[in-house]
């Protein structure tokens, strides 16, 4: 007798589960929830029939009225309000987080979006130097971002560099003269091309240097000499070093930056008379030293 009632609480429970997925699958359309709930009321006879029969009223007291006045615009969750959320969100952290911190969080699609976004920026050249430090991301997306962005970056200076050249091959004009050796030293600084090619870059911003030399030194500043005996150290050129730094003494009495090139050459070789030769001029001429020099000339 005990397991007729048995079989039939089973039946019955089997027959209201079917029931219940009918409603919630077929009628709602919520396949996924009528399944498990299903699953869940034939794992547990009657009490999950009363425990969903039960929830299913209350949720019908409590909020159906409400139905109506719900605004899809202003739910938190709904996929508009989502998107609008997480655009804003990281247009805000984008003007504060650095390059190097966006790399390092650890949340893989926030990581990726967060590095596309630095690539949007109009100063994102500027951050040259933490877009060639992911290329040694373990994340390869990160790795193929930073790889596609330095070959357009590439693609674009050597385009820009030979137009400039050749405009100002065919003017001769100093003005463009200027804005070609500009344009060739902020390449130059941004260190993205190969070994070799840089070389042959650093070849025609020296040799259009001297040509500007040649025609109107006057205009050649001591920012100007600062950056080719830079580059030209980091090669170890040291003859060409020296022939900048001759430049530059000849300005040194009237130009900040031209000063400092020729105090750090001679520290650097241990020209003790040369240094203080410089010193001597420095102090005499009309130039407004600022902190820095000033700190220099104490301390040496």
């Amino acid at each position: 007798m005990e397991n007729k009632w048995f079989i039939w609480i089973l039946f019955i429970n089997m027959c209201l589960a079917l029931v219940y997925f009918l409603y919630r699958g077929i009628l709602k359309k919520e396949y996924r929830k009528a399944v498990l709930l299903t699953v869940f009321m034939i794992l547990t006879p009657v009490v999950g029939v009363i425990f969903l029969s039960c929830s299913e009223l209350f949720n019908f007291i409590l909020f159906h009225k409400h139905d109506g006045l719900l605004n899809e615009e202003e739910l938190s969750f709904s996929k508009k309000r989502a998107r609008m959320i997480i655009g804003d969100d990281i247009e805000k952290e984008i003007d504060r987080v650095p390059i190097e911190e966006a790399l390092m969080i650890s949340d893989t699609m926030n990581r990726r979006q967060l590095f596309l976004e630095v690539l949007k920026r109009p100063d994102v050249e500027e951050y040259m130097g933490g877009i060639q430090n992911a290329m040694a991301q373990e994340d390869s997306e990160v790795v193929h971002y930073a790889a596609s962005y330095i070959t357009d970056t590439i693609a674009k200076y050597k385009e820009t560099e030979k137009r400039l050249r050749s405009i100002y091959e065919n003017s001769k004009e100093t003005d463009t003269l200027l804005l070609y050796l500009q344009f060739c030293d902020n390449m130059l600084h941004k260190k993205v091309f190969s070994e070799p090619e840089q070389k042959i870059y650093l070849n025609f911003f020296e040799g259009y240097m001297e040509e500007l030399y040649q025609k109107e030194k006057e205009r050649i500043t001591g920012n100007m000499l600062a950056d080719i005996i830079e580059f030209r150290s980091e090669y170890q050129d040291w003859a060409s070093v020296e022939k900048w730094v001759k430049c530059a003494e000849e300005i040194m009495e009237q130009d900040l930056a031209a000063a400092k090139e020729v105090l750090k050459y001679y520290f650097k070789i241990k020209n003790e008379n040369g240094f203080r030769e410089a010193v001597r001029l420095i102090k005499e001429s009309p130039l407004v030293l600022d902190s820095e020099l000033l700190e220099w000339i104490r301390f040496y």
